[in-house]
């Protein structure tokens, strides 16, 4: 007996004959729908809540760039009425 001979029973063959059924299955359902009319395929409301979700994000975007903004410019502060900090060296009497 050689390594062949041993080794055959754990080799595949392919793949079972059930399986190879409902791929071929799947396959002609995929042809199926694909001729179908297309008021049985995608339809606008299949792709609303995308859509929604879509128009959410660019409006919720919208109102936090505004409210962002609105409080930036409430509480900008001029720059004469900034402190300004000096730092002096320690040598020269700086903060202590």
């Amino acid at each position: 007996m050689n390594d062949d001979d041993l080794l055959r029973g754990y080799r595949p063959a392919g793949p079972p004959p059930e399986l190879r059924a409902r791929i071929a299955a799947t396959t002609g359902s995929a042809k199926a729908s694909a001729e179908r009319p297309s008021a049985e395929r995608s339809t606008l409301r299949d792709w609303l809540p995308a859509l929604a979700a879509a128009v959410l994000i660019v409006l919720f975007g919208t109102l936090s760039y505004r409210l962002h903004a609105d409080l930036e410019a409430r509480l900008f502060v001029p720059d004469e009425l900034q402190p300004v900090e000096q730092w002096v060296p320690d040598d020269v009497g700086g903060v202590k």
